[in-house]
């Protein structure tokens, strides 16, 4: 039996027996030190370490403190206002909110289980209040909170960036217009059902009180453009950047909307550490048997496979998507990202692929992940917020799920809506 042998049977065994994913990996690498006689057990603290020392990751827990602070704050609530000015006049407005309101709040918190409890918490009740099915609701809330990860800053484009060696900044703008895609999508989607549905509209805002709502919408919609602007033109790294989110929830949540209270803040920074400790712990986790990959030279192993095998660029990002779709159903977004990150960003340069566009394809493969059972950490958060079953929120997930495929394949097969707006930008 070989030691990857080992580590595969030690790590599904401990899946299957509920550990969690953090834990399997440490667990099923250190097994793997075991049969490694020459490799000294000091190596499993020495790689969690370095796996996790990293400046762009810092940007990880103010990311998520920002998104906890605005559901606290009042952001949040004024951000779903602001978006029923444009869309809640249609047919299924209140679903047309949360994809809009989806997309702007990923420019915030970047992190999609954050948009799927900051916002379901709002809007999942009133669609429910409104005679909309709950199962639709709990779906619309779940596949349209996974655009954080695709629109920036986004936490995991943090996280390839670290594996990738690549630039925080470009792999933010990689993705950005997969994810007003989608968003896009979503929106015809939710427009076509219901109609057939007939979903009630959010009413029309009367034109006298647009210029009030926009004025005392302002702070929650400037925040996202504040955050953008300081990372693409240089002022801030992604890092500083993610500081400067924080703050200004802070200034907006005690100061404008006065909803921030010193129990609500502490509580925004307990769950904020929370949060981080579990990402963290997969990040050193992931490094870790990332390294021993690189030990057993498995990512050369697959390079030289796939050049043989794999004649052209569209086979290898083909190979990393359907990947990355499987993975997903079973493993949470971060432990996937770094675990595929780390065998495929060796091949894929090799291959001569962009790393911005393996970035994109990469992150909209995964993202539907997060609403694809059994893992599902989006649709499970919308189903507690529903009271629904999953597997029944599922089968409403499905026409949403459709176009996101059909955007992964021209994701494959164009390379300019992944690598044009970076270059664009930047050069």
């Amino acid at each position: 039996m070989s030691v990857l042998d080992v580590f595969l049977i030690v790590f599904f065994v401990l899946l299957l027996l509920g550990m969690p994913i953090a834990f399997s990996l440490g667990i099923a690498s250190t097994a793997f030190l075991v049969f490694r006689t020459d490799l000294p057990g000091l190596y499993v603290v020495q790689k969690m370490f370095s796996g996790v020392d990293s400046f762009p990751l810092l940007a990880v827990p103010f990311f998520i403190l920002a998104g906890n602070l605005m559901n606290g704050g009042g952001v949040t609530k004024r951000l779903l206002d602001f978006c029923n000015i444009f869309v809640g006049r249609f047919r299924g407005g209140l679903a047309a909110v949360s994809i809009v309101g989806s997309m702007i709040f990923a420019g915030i918190s970047g992190s999609a289980a954050a948009d799927a409890s900051g916002l379901g918490s709002i809007l999942i009740p009133t669609m429910n209040d409104q005679g909309y099915d709950k199962e639709y609701s709990s779906a619309i809330n779940a596949t349209s909170s996974t655009i954080a990860m695709l629109i920036p800053p986004s936490i995991p484009m943090v996280l390839l960036a670290t594996i990738a060696s690549a630039s925080v900044r470009d792999l933010f703008f990689s993705s950005a217009v997969a994810g007003v895609l989608a968003g896009v999508s979503m929106l015809i989607v939710n427009g076509y059902l219901s109609l057939k549905r007939n979903y009630p509209s959010n009413g029309k805002v009367k034109m006298k009180d647009i210029p009030r709502l926009c004025i005392k919408c302002l702070p929650s919609v400037i925040m996202p453009a504040l955050i953008l602007c300081a990372i693409v033109f240089g002022w801030m790294t992604a890092t500083e950047a993610s500081c400067l989110a924080v703050i200004y929830a802070l200034f907006t949540g005690i100061f404008i909307y006065k909803q921030l209270t010193p129990k609500s803040i502490f509580q925004a920074f307990i769950d904020a550490a929370i949060q981080t400790a579990v990402v963290m712990l997969i990040v050193a986790t992931a490094s870790l048997l990332s390294s021993l990959m690189s030990y057993l030279l498995l990512p050369q192993i697959i390079a030289d496979w796939a050049l043989v095998n794999l004649h052209s660029q569209w086979a290898i990002l083909a190979v990393v998507a359907v990947t990355a779709l499987v993975c997903g159903c079973f493993m949470d977004v971060s432990p996937a990202l770094i675990l595929l990150g780390a065998i495929f960003s060796p091949v894929i340069k090799t291959m001569g692929v962009s790393v911005l566009q393996f970035a994109a394809v990469l992150c909209m493969s995964l993202s539907i992940g997060l609403y694809t059972p059994p893992v599902g950490l989006t649709l499970i958060i919308s189903s507690k917020i529903a009271g629904s079953k999953i597997t029944s929120d599922f089968k409403y997930c499905l026409p949403f799920m459709i176009p996101e495929l059909i955007l992964i394949v021209l994701l494959i097969f164009i390379p300019g809506l992944s690598v044009g707006l970076p270059t664009l930008m930047f050069g």
